[in-house]
């Protein structure tokens, strides 16, 4: 069965937020052009990307990163 493309939700040393696109096969396709402060603006932006990328597994990697 072949795997589904990631969009990964990452939290920046500045405390920021970015995207990190992967191929199913888990390889960085690409991390967004820029951080967002609030987490809203992050899935604002997940919003346009899923429109792009269909039925991607999201993955919010923020909760793990609260150092």
């Amino acid at each position: 069965m072949a795997g589904k493309n990631k969009i990964e939700i990452n939290k920046a040393k500045n405390k920021e937020y970015f995207l990190t696109i992967k191929s199913a096969n888990n390889k960085k396709v690409m991390t967004s052009g820029e951080t967002y402060k609030s987490i809203q603006g992050v899935k604002k932006e997940l919003g346009a990307v899923k429109k792009i990328i269909k039925n991607p597994t999201v993955v919010d990697k923020t909760k793990h990163n609260k150092k």
